[in-house]
């Protein structure tokens, strides 16, 4: 019993929570039996398991009972498969609603039960294969930044959330309040962006904490977006993808570090103007805010990576695509490390917000997951566009154009052959039998 508390999960389908009373979990295994006359027993051929059916009872009770309960309706009628969180088996892939009913009763004041049953099902191929396909996977990402970028501003909100004045988590609220203003200054300064369009500072108010810190998070957020945006677009003209990547990804290490800048470096003068309203700066306190500046920055990667991809498709070659896929990879699962550590340091601490950051990691962290799997597929839609890359001896000793001509007759893709090739030396002077790469059309 101890075992099953200590794993029991909060359950939610797709990133709408709901509590739970009872569960009932079935599954079958779909057999073709084979009997012959005079023969004990039958043959039993094994086609695969039937999917699971998972039977719900849930529960919302309290204030504000039927607005959840209209988020979870809402969510049930939407068509498609979705994630459910299981309490005992944690994520579950692909789960159709199947049917929902719900029930009041006048002697249960703020009380609504459902049940729900689930059925598991199976991703289905596509019927037609489009010559774009990569234009399809390109939406799809989008869409999920769409609903990263709503999130984190969610999680960002309940991680600094306080009762009375005081976080359990990260102590006072002034010194949390100032680590914002500071990093916010720094983020502005970072960028040299407009001091005016852009709000980076303001008075602590403990009545206004809570709407101050939802306005600073959204600077915070604008100012990071519009940021690397920029640095992508003074780069894109003059680097290849894979440097203009590693440009925009220096800087997002670069402005990570800015929370550390702040916190060891308040006797500055510069750093002064922004963190106004204490003089010292716990470290606890700097920990949140440097936590949220890591999921802002990597969305905004994200989104200039895909946007770096999308105008060199061209040009780009597979071994780029390759390297930004694993670097970005590495990236969110660091990321996803790190929110799985501040939820069990606040469950560790006992904080009251546990449950809710609990409910808030595992969506940010199942939309990680869905944008490294979106992305991988996008980086493969891109590669398989591309034509079939062979490797063979120059035949001759001389210029990348002369051997730009032998393989395509054409010396205009001179230029090509050197993004296949970073290994030559000099384009000028390539030996004969040295291994070259190329298109095959």
């Amino acid at each position: 019993m101890t075992m099953w508390k200590n794993n029991l999960q909060k359950a939610s389908y797709k990133n709408v929570a709901f509590d739970v009373i009872s569960i009932s979990d079935k599954n079958e295994k779909a057999l073709v039996r084979h009997g012959r006359p005079f023969a004990n027993g039958t043959d039993i051929e094994d086609l695969g398991t039937q999917g699971r059916q998972c039977q719900i009872a849930a529960v919302y009770f309290g204030a504000g009972f039927d607005t959840k309960l209209s988020q979870l309706l809402a969510v049930l009628e939407e068509p498609g498969a979705g994630t459910l969180v299981h309490p005992v088996l944690g994520l579950l892939q692909n789960m159709i609603a199947a049917s929902w009913s719900f029930r009041t009763e006048a002697d249960s004041v703020n009380y609504v039960a459902l049940d729900i049953t689930f059925f598991e099902a199976k991703e289905s191929a596509p019927i037609f294969l489009f010559e774009n396909q990569w234009l399809a996977k390109l939406e799809q990402i989008h869409n999920t930044l769409e609903k990263y970028t709503q999130q984190l501003l969610g999680y960002s909100e309940t991680l600094l959330s306080v009762r009375e004045g005081i976080s359990s988590l990260w102590g006072s609220t002034n010194g949390v309040f100032a680590a914002l203003c500071g990093v916010a200054g720094s983020v502005r300064r970072f960028f040299d962006l407009d001091p005016i369009k852009y709000l980076t500072s303001k008075a602590f108010s403990s009545a206004s904490y809570n709407q101050d810190v939802s306005k600073l998070i959204h600077s915070v957020a604008a100012m990071v977006t519009t940021g690397l945006t920029n640095d992508a677009q003074f780069a894109t003209g003059s680097l290849s993808s894979r440097q203009t990547f590693d440009s925009i990804s220096n800087r997002v290490d670069s402005l990570n570090n800015l929370p550390d800048y702040v916190l060891h470096s308040q006797d500055i003068q510069e750093s002064e103007e922004a963190i106004n309203h204490v003089q010292k700066i716990a470290g606890i306190q700097m920990q949140p805010i440097a936590q949220i500046l890591q999921i802002i920055s990597i969305g905004a990667l994200i989104q200039n990576t895909v946007t770096i991809i999308e105008v060199n498709s061209d040009i780009v070659t597979a071994n780029e695509l390759l390297y930004i896929n694993n670097n970005l990879r590495l990236r969110i699962q660091k990321l996803i490390d790190i929110l799985r550590e501040t939820y069990d340091y606040a469950d560790n601490v006992k904080s009251i917000n546990a449950a809710n950051i609990y409910t808030q990691t595992t969506i940010m962290v199942q939309l990680l997951a869905n944008i490294a799997a979106q992305f991988n597929d996008y980086i493969l839609a891109v590669i398989n566009q591309k034509p079939p890359i062979r490797t063979r001896k120059a035949d001759i000793s001389g210029t990348i154009h002369q051997l730009a001509y032998l393989l395509y007759q054409d010396i205009k893709r001179a230029n090509e052959l050197m993004r296949l090739n970073p290994h030559l030396c000099h384009p000028s002077f390539i030996q004969r039998n040295e291994w070259i790469n190329y298109y095959v059309k």
